[in-house]
């Protein structure tokens, strides 16, 4: 199964959240806390990454990362949950609620898409750290995940690229793969659940013109735009993120 952590009462509703390719649960650290105090927080390491890194990832691809969410919220016997995820956490999202939307409550899509980009950049990507290991990432992951400078001032921000650096690389290459096979562009319009994207303004990797075609192609879903922030939004605007994410869900 898959690691997980919980915070706050068992009392409250239920939200999960999913995180980046290259990042643990570790990444919603920041919010945990204040998220805490309003939800009983399900957060999850998808398999390759975090301590969930001893699971076989030859083949997978995004349903089954929905298989293992469901797993686990069936052995805490959790019926019903919101849920937000960022980038391929909310890849994810989009599939829980096109599988699973009797389970889902509210979904919150943060800088994601429902098609990442071309599969042959994930695919080379993914190649190459199978042959030359993870330490030629750090710099155009840097690049994606932050706006210029911020990295370098914040101590968080590189705990997290150190955390990417240390990941398994067959493991990260083989979510690699299944992050290129994605596209949920012609399921959007199934998605039946309340629905917020949350776009940053500055991030390169699935920028606000991407956002909107999802939030648009989603019945009733809204996007937020938060100026200031790259593709690991939660880490550069904390606040605004923060506040979406409690009053939505």
């Amino acid at each position: 199964m898959i690691h997980f952590a919980a915070y706050g009462s068992e009392g409250k509703p239920c939200l999960v959240l999913g995180s980046s390719l290259g990042t643990s649960g570790r990444m919603w650290a920041n919010l945990v806390p204040s998220l805490a105090e309003t939800f009983h927080l399900i957060v999850f390491d998808t398999r390759g990454h975090g301590k969930s890194q001893h699971l076989p990832t030859a083949g997978i691809g995004v349903a089954d990362f929905v298989g293992d969410v469901i797993a686990l919220l069936d052995s805490l016997r959790i019926e019903r949950f919101s849920y937000a995820g960022l980038s391929l956490g909310g890849a994810i999202g989009q599939q829980l609620a096109l599988s699973w939307p009797e389970r889902l409550n509210k979904l919150v899509l943060c800088c994601t898409t429902a098609k990442f980009g071309e599969a042959k950049a994930y695919q080379d990507r993914a190649a190459k750290v199978r042959r030359e290991g993870m330490a030629w990432l750090y710099e155009p992951t840097k690049a994606r995940w932050y706006t210029p400078g911020f990295a370098e001032e914040n101590a968080f921000a590189q705990e997290l690229l150190a955390e990417m650096l240390a990941l398994p690389p067959q493991g990260y290459a083989d979510v690699c793969d299944a992050v290129a096979a994605f596209d949920a562009r012609g399921s959007l319009a199934q998605i039946t659940c309340p629905t917020l994207a949350i776009a940053g303004a500055n991030d390169i990797a699935t920028p606000v013109p991407v956002m909107q075609e999802l939030a648009g192609g989603i019945p009733g879903g809204r996007l937020l735009i938060v100026n200031g922030a790259a593709h690991l939004g939660n880490v550069e605007r904390p606040g605004e993120f923060l506040e979406a994410i409690r009053e939505f869900a």
